[in-house]
């Protein structure tokens, strides 16, 4: 009950500003990856991939937090950001609502930057979301940034202080009705830990 009642109260939020059909579709995205997923996966990696892409890891020119702060710079506030595979090549990925944190999904231009991050510089491709499966995760991506005074630089450097590692994944989601993020870091010894940092408090929780 206290993760519907944490739902509710982000409709309530956004109701004034954001259409019932279109909460409804985030409602049913979130739904899905609970119900094909289950709760507090940070990214959808497959164990090979896993296994590859932290063996890729050490060939990236740049951090995520590199990637966030150019993404920022580029194009609005980061929501979400990731290092994984594409093909053989490896790909630096990072989310963000053009018209910053204040405005609303609805009335926000959510995309994409990604790219290869071996090369000297970063050079993403940008891409702007017209499908309803990522408009809709997208959208609780920033709604759930909404929520917290943090940024994922902040997420970044909390779970990275708490744990020695690359930080490979950070995604916003929710944990027993609380907003968190979902944190992927590799470990010096080619392992990957999951850690989720708590979005009201900044307190590591796992």
């Amino acid at each position: 009950m206290t993760r519907w009642r944490f739902l509710r109260g982000i409709g309530k939020a956004l109701i004034a500003s954001t259409s019932v059909a279109f909460l409804l579709l985030v409602w049913s995205v979130w739904l899905l990856e609970m119900l094909v997923h289950g709760p507090g996966l940070a990214a959808e990696y497959k164990e090979e991939e896993t296994r590859v892409l932290l063996i890729r890891l050490k060939d990236s020119k740049h951090s995520l937090a590199d990637g966030i702060r150019q993404a920022e710079k580029e194009e609005g506030f980061a929501i979400s950001a990731k290092f994984e595979m594409e093909g053989d090549e490896l790909s630096l990925s990072v989310y963000t609502a053009k018209q910053g944190r204040d405005v609303d999904a609805e009335h926000n231009t959510l995309m994409e930057l990604a790219g290869n991050p071996t090369r000297d510089q970063w050079e993403p491709k940008k891409e702007v979301f017209e499908d309803k499966p990522h408009i809709a995760r997208a959208s609780m991506h920033l709604t759930l940034m909404q929520v917290t005074k943090l940024t994922l630089e902040d997420v970044i450097k909390k779970a990275a202080a708490h744990h020695p590692g690359t930080v490979y994944s950070v995604t916003p989601a929710i944990h027993n009705g609380k907003p968190v993020s979902d944190v992927l870091v590799a470990t010096p010894d080619g392992k990957s830990v999951h850690l989720t940092v708590d979005l009201r408090t900044g307190k590591v929780i796992k």
